[in-house]
């Protein structure tokens, strides 16, 4: 009886849930080239970028006690996890963490994320329409459409993350706006809501936002409008407040370091629109993808025609909500007018490629659709009373399969490539000491360079790749490409220098030429010109001269570029910008510095005691204003740096150790002078140094790098990153998910008590 009790039981699982274990056959068949360690989806970012985020996370699960919250391995250091783009806590994640693998990890995922985009519009669609065939046809529709073919799966594994988790959180919005449930469900959704956060899919959450939010204004038309509209008050903001809460961990950091990179500013109107659909091409861009366009949300004919058939149900109101969303996404990635007052919207400014607004389309298509499917049966059943439905369903799904699967390309996959595999870093390799990489060869500051081979290897690269980045600095790569790569490189501890062209550089000698692969993702890793830098400095030096400019603007740069080029020396001299005027120091600080620049704005009148305190302790000012000189001759700047060079000395050279991803140190022995960092701590305010309990201060020095003053103290100098922003999303986060499982403990004991 028991025997056959289970195997009752067993049937009716299967029977309950067959549509979602063909949705899960459907993606491992798909994906089948990748169902394997030592293979990957082909596409550059993949390779890339996405290998390079999984093992920063491996790193930091396995080999630091650290929260990622710095990278060490791509722009001679920079934060991790407040890249908008890097994902956090996800599947991919928790796969890394049981398998410590990155490559079966990122394939798991990306089958994984594939199968919950079908299960998501599974349930959506059924929770809508209440038909189990009908929304399994949404769900392969939301699974193989154009947008999938042409766009998601060539991109980052966070755009797949993102638009997976899209029909989890409209699924669970509708609900607390037409359930009993609300607060449930607001929560749910808040929680669905997060996960695009720690996904990385900036571009998908906001449109799901966009969604999401007219929806709820939409649940405001009709009877009982004061009800519907407390309702949608204490949805939106039981959403907005757990999402934000959930998410502060990640959100905060990204926010904070957006606000002093590259995406600041935001994008400008022409960067927004990217390259908008035209009109013309609805065919291609909605229905039937053709081969001359690259980016396409195309559902295909057969869904096409079961769209018409679902506008038949339009006077009801989900299906009037659909199709003004469709209408929405078609004017948005047009670049029409609401392409314009979209860019106004917080969030959207910095966005780029309005095209990608046919996400709504493609998400919003497949339930009219499962409507059409029921219209298609109903005026079947009119006509003939004993037609079979299963027919009609399964002559649907087979021309789908046909149209949206078979007649596309699957996944392309690509054999994973070890770094010890490529001759020029096998090479690099072996040398075991402190140095990062320079890839000449890429002729950009940012792209594939090659840093995800490199941080396999443990070696840090000078160049780095992605969406954001710190201006002064990529521009300080550029400079350094045209202008001296040896001496600037340098000075980012760069000791080696991969280039794809031989290189006229006195700073450089050629260690080797080695096997190239022009057939290759990242051709510019290979070289196949391998230069050792004889300029390199070292990662943690100490030196006796100082120079403070003091100033602002274009001129500041200039002269800072200009001298570090022609003059300094930067084994022996280091030249400081801080502050932009003598009134912002005091003279015990000045008197750190051996000669001090003085460019226009400065110096005020009330600062001329102090530099002539200053000048009585043997400073140098430069242009020396208390002989009434005000202009800089490049003599007078040769004249100073001949003057601090001074005999030949031996360079202090110290260790920087790391404790974690986000710490090192130094022991000091009494050293005196300015301790010079090729690190960029200086950028980014997070970064702290203290020395027996007392904080010293952290000066931008040689425009990229940093440095600290020493006085000659003994003991264990520590430099740690723990912006205020992570602090204070780790607070707000947990304390959420302490109100959330207080809030589910209820739950519980209230189903307890009842029962």
């Amino acid at each position: 009886m028991k025997k056959e009790l289970i195997t009752y039981k067993l049937k009716s699982f299967a029977k309950s849930h067959f549509y979602i274990f063909i949705l899960l056959l459907l993606s491992l068949a798909f994906f089948s080239s990748i169902l394997s360690s030592s293979k990957t989806l082909g596409n550059i970012h993949y390779v890339n970028d996405m290998t390079f985020q999984s093992e920063n996370i491996r790193k930091f699960l396995f080999e630091s006690n650290g929260f990622p919250l710095w990278t060490p391995y791509f722009y001679a250091g920079q934060p991790f996890i407040a890249i908008p783009e890097h994902y956090l806590f996800d599947l991919n994640f928790l796969y890394i963490l049981l398998f410590r693998n990155i490559f079966l990890s990122m394939n798991l995922a990306v089958i994984s994320y594939f199968f919950l985009a079908g299960l998501g519009m599974y349930f959506l669609a059924y929770e809508i329409v209440k038909k189990k065939n009908a929304s399994f046809i949404a769900s392969i529709i939301f699974m193989f459409n154009g947008l999938m073919h042409t766009f998601i799966l060539n991109g980052h594994l966070n755009i797949l993350e993102s638009y997976a988790l899209m029909p989890f959180v409209f699924l669970f919005a509708y609900k607390a706006l037409n359930s009993g449930k609300w607060l449930l469900n607001s929560t749910i959704a808040a929680f669905f809501f997060s996960m695009m956060v720690y996904a990385g899919g900036v571009v998908f959450f906001l449109y799901t936002w966009l969604i999401t939010g007219l929806y709820i204004a939409w649940s405001l038309i009709g009877k009982n409008f004061k009800k519907r509209l407390l309702r949608a008050i204490i949805v939106s903001a039981v959403i907005i407040f757990l999402l934000f809460g959930l998410s502060a961990l990640k959100l905060l950091p990204v926010l904070e370091f957006t606000q002093m990179s590259s995406r600041a500013a935001g994008v400008n109107y022409q960067e927004f629109l990217g390259e908008p659909i035209l009109l013309a091409n609805l065919w291609s861009s909605l229905i039937n993808a053709s081969s001359d366009i690259s980016f396409s949300g195309a559902i295909g004919i057969a869904p096409f025609i079961l769209l018409l058939f679902g506008l038949l149900s339009l006077r009801k109101r989900m299906v009037i909500f659909c199709l003004s969303i469709i209408i929405l996404s078609i004017l948005l990635a047009a670049g029409t007018f609401a392409a314009n007052l979209l860019y106004h919207l917080p969030g959207f400014g910095q966005m780029r490629h309005i095209e990608r607004a046919l996400v709504m389309f493609v998400f919003i298509a497949p339930i009219i659709v499962a409507y059409g499917f029921n219209n298609l049966v109903n005026i079947l059943r009119k006509y003939n009373k004993n037609f079979r439905e299963w027919l009609v369903f399964s002559a649907i799904v087979l021309v789908l399969t046909v149209e949206l699967v078979l007649l596309q390309e699957f996944p392309v996959s690509a054999e994973v490539t070890r770094p010890l595999s490529i001759p020029i870093l096998n090479e690099v390799s072996k040398d075991k000491s402190d140095f990062r990489v320079a890839t000449y060869a890429l002729s950009t500051p940012i792209g594939a360079s090659g840093y995800n081979y490199y941080s396999q290897l443990g070696i840090p690269e000078i160049k780095g790749g992605g969406g954001i980045w710190v201006n002064d600095y990529v521009q300080y790569l550029a400079v350094a490409q045209q202008a001296s790569p040896s001496k600037m490189y340098g000075i980012l501890n760069g000791k080696y220098i991969i280039s794809d062209r031989k290189l006229d550089d006195s700073g450089l000698t050629l260690k080797g030429t080695f096997e190239k692969c022009d057939e290759c993702k990242i051709v510019e890793a290979y070289g196949p010109y391998l230069y050792e830098n004889r300029n390199v400095v070292p990662r943690a030096l100490v030196v006796d001269n100082a120079i403070l400019l003091l100033g602002n603007g274009k001129n500041a740069m200039e002269l800072s570029y200009s001298m570090i080029i022609n003059n300094l020396n930067p084994l022996s001299s280091v030249l400081i910008r801080d502050k932009s005027s003598v009134a912002d120091y005091k003279i015990e600080e000045l008197k750190k510095f051996n000669a001090l620049i003085l460019l226009s704005n400065s110096v005020a009148q009330n600062d001329i005691s102090s530099l002539q305190q200053y000048a009585n302790n043997g400073g140098n000012l430069l242009p020396n204003i208390l002989e009434g000189k005000n202009t800089i001759a490049q003599e007078d700047i040769n004249n100073l740096f001949d003057n601090l060079a001074g005999p030949k000395t031996s360079k202090k050279e110290l260790e920087l150790r790391q404790k974690s991803v986000n710490e090192f140190y130094i022991n000091l022995n009494g050293e005196r002078g300015w301790l010079v960092l090729s690190e960029k701590f200086s950028h980014f305010p997070g970064w702290k140094a203290t020395l027996n309990g007392k904080e010293l201060k952290i000066y931008k020095a040689n425009i990229v790098v940093s440095a600290v003053y020493l006085e000659g103290e003994r003991g264990e100098l520590a430099f740690e990153y723990n912006p205020s922003s992570f602090r204070t999303g780790k607070m707000i986060t947990s304390i959420t998910i302490l109100i959330l499982i207080a809030y589910l403990a209820y739950i519980v004991y209230s189903k307890i008590k009842r029962r």
